[in-house]
């Protein structure tokens, strides 16, 4: 499996887990969208251009609102499976959203696992009840 985050994300929590997933199996690439495109590349551009490597799961803030019905096509195109962060998530300070980003992850590799293209939202609140929705 291959994440990117999107660009409304520090790059150190996609290379933080990067580095914590490298004792999953499955787990083949975490990068940020830094990492392969310039910070300011339009949505409809890295979607389409990550398609080459296949289907990717997107970790992001953004709703994919600006062009959504274009946005919506290439992810379904592409077949990738994007995690919307709750809207909480924006007023939460960078170590917060890390500790909660991290104590997530088990939970969104196991649902990636099982997951093959859609958009999901991942809550800010973390219980045993709490769910991806779809959205």
């Amino acid at each position: 499996m291959n994440f990117f985050f999107d660009n409304n994300l520090p790059p150190q929590l996609a290379h933080g887990l990067a580095a914590l997933s490298k004792s999953e199996p499955q787990v083949r690439r975490v990068i940020h969208l830094s990492d392969r495109f310039p910070r300011n590349e339009k949505d409809l551009v890295w979607l389409s251009a990550l398609a080459a490597d296949g289907p990717w799961y997107v970790i992001s803030i953004d709703k994919f609102k600006k062009d959504q019905r274009a946005e919506r096509e290439a992810i379904r195109r592409a077949g990738h499976t994007v995690y919307v962060l709750d809207p909480q998530w924006s007023s939460q300070l960078y170590w917060a959203k890390a500790a909660r980003l991290t104590l997530w992850w088990p939970h969104l590799l196991q649902h990636a696992n099982l997951s093959a293209g859609g958009v999901f939202r991942l809550p800010w609140k973390h219980t045993p009840q709490s769910r991806f929705q779809s959205v």
